[in-house]
């Protein structure tokens, strides 16, 4: 029998804790689920005390991205990756903050104001999962639940020292027309980026030979404007042509 010394209700009231404290200064969150959490912990331990098998994220408080900002499908509590990360045992202990209008979509918007950077609050913590990011750093949760199509994990991962993963679009739900957004989690740990991959995705294929690629100016819908690297003209009469090209691997030893 394996002893537990703390039980779910113990570990996500802890993380409430330090969620709902610090967010005056550090506006990770937009929703807290107190009651709602400390319930879902409750049912994991009753279920643990009548001998089940223990859940392999059984009790471990996470945070989830608010559904405001891009890749909208991705994130909040009804998202695919926060369905199956619950069932794996995990405890949401809140929404966390995203940008909100146009521009630039690198900070987390509260009614508090913007979401701070914990290593440095003069600075933003980047986004679109900003206020994910910022409570995986601060120490709130050890990992949550983002969205990236163009770094919208990885970004703010690199700003606030943590670590953050786009899984290869082809095996998780694309989440936007242009293809590029996928489910995204964000831990101070890279394991539990291993743990997320195997609940949310599953085992992961084997690989194959290289396969062919193209390069796309406008990813099939968007506009793009045309510079040439070799005149530096823009004009319409001078264009470049995309072709399918074959990547390989070549490793250098750096000792010769």
């Amino acid at each position: 029998m394996v002893a537990r010394r703390v039980t779910a209700v113990d570990v996500v009231a802890a993380a409430l804790r330090r969620a709902i404290s610090g967010d005056d200064h550090l506006r990770a969150f937009v929703v807290f689920r107190g009651e709602e959490a400390i319930a879902e912990a409750a049912a994991v331990d009753a279920a643990l005390a009548e001998g089940g098998a223990a859940p392999r994220w059984a009790g471990v408080p996470i945070a989830v991205k608010g559904s405001a900002g891009v890749h909208g499908r991705a994130a909040g509590l009804d998202s695919e990756q926060a369905r199956r990360l619950r069932s794996a045992g995990a405890v949401p202990v809140g929404v966390t903050a995203t940008p909100r209008g146009g521009g630039p979509q690198t900070w987390g918007f509260t009614d508090r104001g913007p979401t701070r950077n914990p290593w440095a609050p003069q600075l933003t913590p980047g986004g679109s999962s900003a206020g994910s990011a910022a409570a995986v750093a601060a120490g709130v949760v050890p990992v949550a639940c983002g969205s990236d199509g163009a770094g919208s994990a990885r970004i703010p991962a690199a700003w606030c020292g943590i670590f953050g993963y786009k899984p290869t679009t082809a095996l998780v739900a694309r989440l936007d027309h242009s293809g590029l957004g996928v489910p995204a989690p964000l831990a101070r740990d890279p394991r539990a980026l291993a743990g997320w991959a195997e609940i949310v995705i599953g085992a992961l294929p084997s690989t194959g030979p290289p396969v062919r690629a193209c390069w796309s100016a406008d990813l099939g819908y968007a506009a793009a404007e045309h510079s040439c690297g070799s005149c530096s003209s823009s004009s319409p009469a001078c264009t470049t042509s995309a072709t399918a090209t074959r990547w390989t691997a070549r490793w250098t030893c750096s000792c010769g």
